[in-house]
């Protein structure tokens, strides 16, 4: 019985040694498989129906406001920093579950193909003192369930856990960083479409023109009806205001693939844009230092910089709280089916303070590289306000000299126009009148080609004037408006800009009745009015605290008018994080169009 029992026992040895020797060859043979066409093609159809499968067909003409709408909701880079800002949220979950208990359960079956017995021996004499005896079974089951809890684990884990809900507020950054750029290129790129489309065919017969007149020149040249010299400068002019049209003409070519691509609009769709009757810009009459305070305060690089400040604050507790030594609990209910045994159930409890003896040494070096780390994170936010400030200004002048060249080309576009309708009217019996004819209707082309382009870039340093102040036109409900609801709340939100012209009291009564609603603050770049100060300190009390609304709501009050907070904001957000309470949309006001 015995020796059939080795013989099974042996033969189940064997089949599983060959088993993990089969595995084993099984890992070695692993090559790399290239993809295939057929798997490329198939992979590439598939990102293509997600692209553009879920969007809603444009079948009318395209507004500003709309495409900032098909922006917002379908760029692709905007939903790569949207599902990078999930994940940070879903990593902020998953670290609350590591202040929990720690619960272990194992279970276990062996099996022995002889009998585990043993025998003693005497000290003194050396002699065998029992005969072989054996206290367990041959086959036995056990199982246990271990609870423990560390308190320095514990403690490790929440500074962990508040490091997290900082890591989401960076991701929101992060995220409304990549959506005002976003608005930036929208901007351009519709106006540089929009004069493209108002200008295509009269450029195109403006080179019709000019090239049709280039024969009659040359006849002029060649039958000496006029100075050689002034019919090769005729030429020259036409054909220099021809290579001119030709290159503007390739450039506004791509203007629309450009917008589409912004705005995730099939490449090969044909559409067409509603473009506003009026150009105009708006003069900004903030004093420069009231700017300087909102970027400081809304800018959403120094915020970043600001939350990783308060990351390394954790993490210096975190290093100091890793020097202590741990204190454990442990309680941990067993099973054993051992036959031999007198109690097949009994429960173990146990408490444990341990740590090690060389983090005495490595005290001083963690202490004073977490002072530095910190000293650190003060210099970079430091150094990137410099950034911001120098930026905004930058973008003033850059926004008042813009102006000023779109008023001068709109200047120029108006007399060029009245230039050639006089010599249009003119009347012309020669070829030199009909070359000057075309060469001013050449000129007044591109005059007005280049209103439009100095009005696109009016617009974009519009756009980067408002990423340096940190303003974003996101309303609440950002995630849930479709594509016309969200078009009509970025219009409302910036038509209601235009309307408010609202200065607070100088001597208000009430501190916070002098802080201006978040849609009056761009609305102040005009009536010169001063924006909200700065956070206040993180001592205030709870119940002040919890008053305050979450820097992603301040946008959301655009609606509702009401005044921004007084206090400091993120300290209330990360106690909405905490608590697990999402988050709305980004952004402090609306831009001005």
């Amino acid at each position: 019985m015995a020796g059939r029992r080795g013989l099974g026992w042996g033969a189940r040895t064997l089949a599983t040694a060959v088993g993990i020797a089969l595995l084993a060859l099984t890992g070695c043979t692993l090559v790399p498989q290239p993809l295939t066409d057929a798997d490329r093609l198939a992979e590439a159809n598939r990102d293509f129906a997600e692209m553009f499968g879920s969007e809603q067909v444009l079948r009318h003409p395209l507004t500003l406001h709309e495409a900032f709408a098909r922006a917002l909701r379908y760029n692709l880079d905007g939903r790569v920093k949207l599902i990078e800002e999930a994940l940070a949220q879903n990593d902020l979950d998953l670290s609350r579950y590591d202040l929990l208990p720690k619960a272990y359960v194992n279970a276990a079956y062996t099996s022995r193909n002889n009998v585990n017995a043993s025998s003693s021996q005497a000290i003194a004499t050396g002699q065998q003192s029992l005969v072989p005896s054996t206290s367990t079974d041959l086959n036995d089951r056990t199982a246990d369930l271990l609870v423990s809890w560390n308190l320095l684990d514990f403690g490790v884990s929440y500074f962990a856990a508040r490091q997290q809900t900082d890591r989401v507020l960076i991701g929101f950054e992060e995220r409304r960083k990549v959506i005002q750029t976003l608005f930036q290129d929208v901007r351009r790129a519709f106006w540089r479409a929009a004069s493209a489309q108002r200008l295509a065919h009269r450029i195109a017969d403006a080179i019709r023109a000019a090239e049709a007149a280039l024969p009659a020149a040359r006849k002029v040249e060649t039958e000496g009806l006029r100075s050689p010299v002034d019919s090769l400068r005729y030429q020259k002019a036409l054909l220099d205001l021809i290579r001119q049209l030709e290159s503007v003409q390739a450039l506004l070519a791509v203007s629309k693939t450009e917008l589409a691509q912004l705005i995730n609009l099939p490449l090969d769709q044909h559409y067409t844009l509603a473009v506003p009757g009026d150009m105009r810009t708006n003069s900004v009459r903030m004093p420069i230092r009231q700017m300087e305070e909102t970027a400081l305060l809304l800018n959403p690089d120094i915020r970043e910089l600001s939350y990783q400040k308060r990351i390394s604050v954790d993490e210096t507790r975190k290093a100091l709280l890793r020097l202590l030594p741990g204190i454990s609990f442990s309680y941990d209910p067993n099973y054993d089916s051992n036959s031999f045994l007198v109690n097949h159930h009994w429960t173990t409890g146990a408490a444990r303070l341990g740590g090690y003896l060389s983090n005495l040494l490595t005290t001083p070096v963690v202490y004073r590289r977490s002072v530095n780390a910190e000293h650190l994170a003060d210099l970079k936010r430091e150094a990137m306000s410099m950034a911001v400030l120098a930026k905004l200004h930058i973008a003033y002048e850059q926004y008042l000299f813009a102006s000023k060249a779109f008023h001068r080309a709109q200047q120029v576009s108006e007399v060029d126009q009245r230039l050639y309708e006089q010599i249009r009217n003119r009347t012309a019996t020669d070829v030199g009148g009909d070359l000057e004819r075309i060469s001013a209707q050449v000129s007044a082309v591109f005059s007005q080609l280049q209103q439009y382009q100095s009005y696109a870039e009016t617009q974009a340093a519009l756009g980067r004037l408002y990423a340096a102040l940190g303003i974003d036109p996101l309303p609440e409900d950002v995630d849930m408006l479709d594509i016309a609801g969200l078009s009509r709340a970025l219009a409302q939100a910036m038509a209601e800009r235009e309307r408010s012209r609202v200065t607070p009291p100088s001597e208000p009564p009430d501190p916070q009745a002098a802080v201006p609603p978040p849609d009056k603050w761009l609305s102040l770049l005009a009536a010169g009015a001063a924006p909200p100060a700065a956070a206040a300190p993180r001592s205030e009390p709870p119940e002040a605290q919890a008053a305050v609304p979450p820097p992603d709501k301040w946008l959301s009050l655009l609606g509702a008018g009401a005044a921004p907070p007084s206090g400091e904001p993120p300290t209330a957000h990360d106690a909405r994080i905490a608590a697990g309470t999402p988050t709305a949309g980004a952004g402090q006001a609306a831009p001005v169009q």
